[in-house]
């Protein structure tokens, strides 16, 4: 059963104004560190791979939702205005556009070789999983990239950092069942930067979102394992 079945036509209108600032500074960071072939490991609409070709990384995306890939392929009319206006690019020609790479996947066994990607982007998606999936998913990540960007929710470490972090509780609640419980789970680990420290990973580059309550890590594996 495709969880995400009822919401994949409706997921970017609701929630593109939240998520589209998560996705321009992956796209800013792609660049700055000189990041130019990227696999977002669990795409699901395809727009973070709209908007990184805007900023010009390919980017190749999976899924294992076949509802959200059918709406990513579906989605031009939502997506590619942002490889145009997306805050990363120049408008881009007027020239049609080739279609995104795409494929259904899941993260835990990627059709991938070894170090295919300079990165891989796990955005908002651990959170989701269990933590013996989520531990899959970094390390596969981590074995077709050297280095990983991840978007996800963090512990507040400061006053002003409260009230985001509780606000986020609203959304992951109303999602409800297994959804919520492995947020809860993912939280009470020490959120994103718990896993990257459990993972033994090097932390680059922190850029913080949603006013406190989630980050983005650029991390790298042990140069000894590359």
């Amino acid at each position: 059963m495709d969880p995400y079945a009822r919401i994949a036509d409706w997921y970017d209108l609701l929630l593109n104004p939240v998520l589209d600032g998560v996705r321009r500074t992956v796209a800013e960071v792609c660049r700055a560190e000189g990041l130019r072939r990227v696999l977002d490991a669990c795409c699901g609409t395809g727009r973070q791979c709209a908007v990184l070709r805007g900023a010009g990384v390919s980017c190749v995306g999976a899924d294992l939702s076949p509802a959200m890939l059918r709406a990513a392929r579906t989605a031009a009319r939502v997506a590619r205005p942002c490889e145009a206006h997306g805050g990363c690019a120049p408008p881009a020609s007027s020239a049609r556009l080739a279609p995104l790479a795409l494929l259904r996947a899941d993260a835990r066994g990627l059709p991938f070789a070894d170090n295919a990607f300079d990165a891989v982007v796990l955005s908002l998606a651990l959170h989701e999983m269990s933590e013996s999936t989520g531990n899959a998913a970094l390390a596969e990540a981590l074995r077709v990239a050297p280095r990983v960007l991840l978007a996800d929710y963090r512990l507040a470490e400061r006053n002003l950092d409260l009230p985001a972090a509780l606000f986020v509780h609203l959304p992951e609640r109303l999602a409800g069942g297994e959804h919520y419980l492995n947020f809860r789970g993912f939280m009470a680990r020490g959120g994103v930067e718990g896993l990257a420290q459990r993972a033994g990973l090097a932390v680059i580059r922190r850029e913080r979102l949603f006013g406190g309550a989630g980050a983005l890590l650029l991390a790298e594996r042990d140069r000894r394992e590359r």
